[in-house]
């Protein structure tokens, strides 16, 4: 694919990867040819190659005399200036070759390539990973000679988890300072995820243990059985309990109580079918303020399942995360990216079903602790 300019005839070469693209520009232009640019194929021209690089090299011109030399010798300036600005770049660029071509000037495989493979193994988002691998890397090349080697890959790991916990937010502690304060506090999620079961563990972690007044608010438009479970929590701990099979009950309940106690709402467990239905409940929430809601979803699903919930609850603007289940999966991956992807706080992990034993505040050391699955990264993380 070739361009002329009116100083340099510019051309791209493709192949599986970087070094092959520079060798097959070689080959063709000669060692005169100056390396522009690299860059990962386009969807377009993917089917050419993988990646792309552009090499310029000076067009061939009939001689010229008169003002069409001072012309030419007028844009050579300017090329000659252009090229300065390239040339100062080059670093930057030989720097992205090494995270993106694998192998530079015949070297190993790259560390980099290697941790960017583990945290895409892992579940991260494919961006997320090579954000974080190429944050890493930049700090492990900055990094004195001496720490590099022998353990660089152990190195390079650390730094990943430090990149990802730098990255992660979470939620303020719960109990509140004000105690006259309005405060009401709504899990939303998908069926299954253990809102009901979560919602009991913090009205005894954090309410009945503070001594703050609370009420347990359950709204269900379909299934009037479904408040049931929660009734009997709330009535072995003694909590004020109160059921809503219509919005016309709830919007009248939080009328009522949201400026006598602390409301904690149990919402329906949504699907991708009773999204009309929930549309009436997310509008309602979206105008209740002060509140915040939680997302409450299972730490076991793979990330594309959490980033399909993330869309289908999109209409409540959920303020927090909340995972579940974490005694159910060996890694967390799809929790962390889910959480780096969209940039919102976590506030809660339940790791069990044990009441009101298995919840704890989030944490990055819960989240980061088996990422990697090798021992050694514990390790390096602690040097």
């Amino acid at each position: 694919m070739e361009k002329q300019t009116p100083s340099m005839s510019i051309k791209s070469y493709f192949a599986g990867s970087v070094e092959l693209a520079i060798q097959q520009a070689r080959e063709e232009l000669g060692t005169d040819a100056m390396l522009i640019t690299s860059r990962r194929a386009s969807p377009e021209s993917r089917h050419l190659g993988a990646y792309e690089v552009v090499f310029g090299v000076a067009a061939a011109r009939p001689e010229r005399t008169g003002f069409q030399q001072a012309s030419l010798n007028a844009q050579s300036q300017d090329l000659s200036a252009e090229l300065q600005v390239v040339r100062s770049q080059l670093e930057d660029i030989k720097r992205a070759l090494q995270l993106s071509g694998g192998r530079l000037n015949g070297s190993a495989p790259s560390e980099i390539d290697d941790l960017f493979r583990e945290l895409a193994a892992a579940d991260l988002d494919e961006n997320v990973s090579r954000t974080i691998a190429e944050e890493a890397s930049t700090i492990w090349r900055e990094s004195p000679a001496t720490q590099r080697s022998p353990a660089g890959s152990d190195l390079l790991r650390a730094l990943a988890l430090e990149s990802i916990r730098k990255r992660l937010q979470f939620a303020p502690q719960f109990g509140r300072t004000d105690q006259e304060a309005t405060r009401i506090v709504v899990f939303a999620g998908p069926p299954g995820a253990g809102k009901t079961t979560t919602l009991t563990k913090i009205a005894i972690q954090e309410c009945l243990a503070q001594r703050l007044p609370v009420r347990i608010l359950s709204v269900d438009m379909q299934r009037v059985a479904a408040h049931e479970k929660l009734r009997t929590f709330a009535g072995i701990l003694g909590i004020a309990f109160t059921a809503a099979n219509t919005m016309q009950e709830f919007i009248g309940a939080v009328d009522e109580y949201r400026n006598k106690n602390l409301l904690l709402i149990d919402t329906p467990g949504f699907s991708t079918n009773d999204l009309e239905d929930a549309r009436d409940l997310s509008g309602f929430l979206g105008r209740l303020a002060p509140k915040e809601l939680h997302l409450v979803l299972p730490a076991s699903m793979k990330r594309l399942d959490l980033v399909h919930c993330v869309q289908q609850f999109a209409d409540f603007k959920p303020d927090y995360l909340l995972f579940t289940k974490l005694d159910e999966t060996a890694s967390f991956g799809g929790a962390v990216s889910l959480a780096l992807e969209i940039g919102k706080p976590l506030s809660f992990f339940a790791t069990g079903q044990s009441i009101p034993e298995d919840l704890e505040p989030a944490s990055s050391e819960r989240l980061l602790d088996c990422l990697f699955s090798l021992d050694r990264v514990k390790a390096s993380s602690a040097a």
